[in-house]
């Protein structure tokens, strides 16, 4: 699928901030807990077998992820054109002018 969702590199960028905190880790259902997300969307997006997401989930993993980290839409949702990110293709790009 040329989207899929970013959401473990999230947790792992959230938890770094925790740590600093002495929170918790953050886990799929802890984040369920505080985000207002069901686990059901969290793990479908995180296993990669999601294949759509609101707006109102978007905007909640985003409003929570935003309390540890500077955050937006394409650091949750990444697009993938045929097979490599977009982030791999402006390096590439960049380097080359």
């Amino acid at each position: 699928m040329p989207i899929h969702s970013n959401l473990a590199v999230l947790i792992a960028q959230a938890n770094v901030v925790r740590a600093k905190r002495h929170q918790p880790r953050l886990s799929l259902r802890l984040l369920a807990e505080e985000s207002g997300v069901s686990l059901s969307v969290l793990v479908a997006l995180n296993t990669g077998k999601s294949t759509r997401i609101g707006y109102e989930t978007i905007d909640k993993l985003l409003s929570y992820f935003s309390e540890y980290i500077e955050v937006d839409t394409a650091d949750l949702l990444i697009w993938e054109r045929n097979g490599s990110s977009m982030a791999k293709q402006m390096i590439t790009q960049q380097t080359s002018d």
